[in-house]
C-alpha cells in the first residue's frame, strides 16, 4: 500500500492596538494506492482559506467582535471506484432518473474539481474564557451566510435495491447560527493537542428538502496529536469527522499520520 499527499497550514496575523486582520490558509490532499483496488484514489482533499477582522477590548481582552469570509473546497475531482461491474440509478433533481453503469476497477466520475464549493460571511463574537499551557479554550459564536455552489452527484444508496443510488448535486443558501470551539494545549515540551468543533444550525434554507430541524445541522469536527521530534519537523496524528447533510447525508471520515517539516519565513 501506498499514500502520497500534503498538509499544508499558513496563518498571516496584522494587529495594531485593538484591531487584528487574520488570515489562515489550510490544505490537506492526499491520495492512496492499495492491492485490493487498481487506481490511485483520493482519501483527503480540503482547501480551506479563512479571512476575519476582529476587534479586541481594551478592557475585556478575552473578548472580541469579528467578522469575515471563509472558502471550502475540494481541489481534484471525485470519482466512485467499484469492486464489480454495478449499474448506477442516477437520481436528477427534477425528478428524473438514469441508469448508468461503473465498471469494476475503474474511476466513474462524480464531481469535478472545486466543487462543492462552500463561501461563508461570519459576523459574531468570539472569547478565551480559559487559556493556560496545558489547555486553550476558545469559542466564537455567529451568525452565518452560507451558499454552496455544487455539481454532479454524490453517493445516496438504498440497501434495498440492487442498483446503487447516486443523487444529483444542486446549489443552495442557508443562513443560520454557527458555534466554534477549539480546546488546545501541551501535554509535555514536544507534545501538543487539539480538539475542534464546528456547528453550524440553519434558520432558513433556500432548496426543498425532506430534512428538518437538527437534520439539517452542519458538522465538522477534527483531532490532532503532534509530536516534536526537533525544530523543523514533526509528526502527526488527524482525525476528521465531517457530515453536510445537503450534499452528503452521511459522517466522512478521514485518518492521517502527517510527517510535517516547518519553515519559519518571517
Amino acid at each position: 500500500s501506498l499514500t502520497l499527499g500534503a498538509v499544508l497550514n499558513g496563518e498571516l496575523r496584522y494587529t495594531r492596538g485593538p484591531h487584528s486582520w487574520i488570515t489562515q490558509l489550510g490544505v490537506t490532499h492526499a491520495w492512496s494506492k492499495t492491492p485490493t483496488v487498481g487506481p490511485f484514489i483520493k482519501t483527503a482533499d480540503e482547501a480551506n482559506l479563512k479571512s476575519l477582522y476582529e476587534y479586541r477590548f481594551r478592557k475585556y481582552k478575552k473578548v472580541a467582535l469579528y467578522g469575515g469570509l471563509q472558502l471550502i473546497t475540494p481541489l481534484a475531482p471525485g470519482d466512485l471506484v467499484a469492486a464489480q461491474d454495478t449499474v448506477l440509478r442516477l437520481q436528477n433533481v427534477d425528478g428524473s432518473e438514469i441508469l448508468g453503469q461503473a465498471l469494476a476497477d475503474e474511476r466513474t466520475r462524480l464531481t469535478k474539481s472545486f466543487s462543492p464549493l462552500i463561501f461563508k460571511q461570519l459576523a459574531g463574537a468570539s472569547a478565551r474564557p480559559y487559556a493556560q499551557d496545558l489547555a486553550t479554550l476558545d469559542v466564537r459564536m455567529a451568525i452565518a451566510g452560507q451558499e454552496v455552489w455544487a455539481s454532479g452527484y454524490t453517493l445516496a444508496d438504498d440497501k434495498a435495491t440492487p442498483e446503487l443510488e447516486l443523487k444529483e448535486l444542486q446549489d443552495y443558501q442557508q443562513l443560520g447560527l454557527q458555534l466554534e470551539a477549539e480546546l488546545g494545549g501541551k501535554i509535555k515540551k514536544n507534545l501538543v493537542y487539539a480538539f475542534r468543533v464546528e456547528l453550524m444550525y440553519p434558520f432558513v434554507t433556500s432548496i426543498d428538502t425532506d430534512l428538518s430541524g437538527f437534520d439539517l445541522l452542519n458538522t465538522d469536527l477534527s483531532f490532532k496529536l503532534g509530536l516534536k521530534i526537533s525544530k523543523w519537523a514533526s509528526l502527526e496524528y488527524v482525525f476528521a469527522a465531517k457530515r453536510l447533510p445537503l450534499i452528503v447525508n452521511q459522517w466522512q471520515i478521514t485518518n492521517n499520520l502527517v510527517f510535517s517539516l516547518t519553515a519559519n519565513i518571517l
